[in-house]
């Protein structure tokens, strides 16, 4: 279900993204800046030492599992959160140059996806009346779509021929 009701707060600004990055995920960047819901708290970055789809994938998947989850109250949060780009472009503001990638984000309640996930785990290759169809087909209709915008100051620098973004 595409689902435009839906809003999550902005994350707060801190002063030391990379260093919060690290302590939730266990992964190291050097980032700076915001959190990238735009220009004015653009991640910026300062070196990349993975391809940049996927620094964009993972960064993405980080902000919208805290969004969604970790700074929610159980019975809010959402799992299964998978992001997928949508589209990237540059955008020019005060002589910097800025990245406004936008991705989907799906997702579902974590309670209703932990019950699928069960689901799935005690049928499948076990109960010859299970449904997978409409175990897939329920799973979508429980699912919610929206799209989110990530601001970047620096990817320039790390754009290949076959980024999802270096149209």
């Amino acid at each position: 279900m595409t689902n435009n009701v839906i809003e999550f707060k902005r994350l707060p600004a801190v002063d030391d993204i990379a260093g919060v990055i690290e302590d939730v995920f266990g992964v190291k960047l050097d980032i700076s800046g915001g959190w990238g819901y735009d220009n004015n708290s653009a991640v910026i970055v300062n070196s990349l030492d993975i391809p940049i789809d996927q620094f964009l994938y993972m960064f993405s998947q980080m902000r919208a599992n805290i969004e969604m989850n970790m700074t929610l109250d159980e019975e809010n949060r959402y799992g299964g959160i998978n992001t997928n780009f949508v589209d990237g472009k540059q955008i020019e503001i005060e002589d910097k140059v800025y990245d406004m990638i936008t991705f989907e984000i799906t997702a579902m309640k974590e309670s209703i996806y932990a019950d699928f996930i069960q689901e799935y785990k005690d049928n499948y290759g076990k109960n010859k009346d299970f449904d997978m169809s409409e175990h897939f087909k329920q799973r979508e209709a429980n699912t919610i779509k929206l799209q989110s915008d990530f601001w970047f100051y620096g990817l320039d620098n790390y754009y290949v021929e076959d980024s999802v973004d270096a149209n």
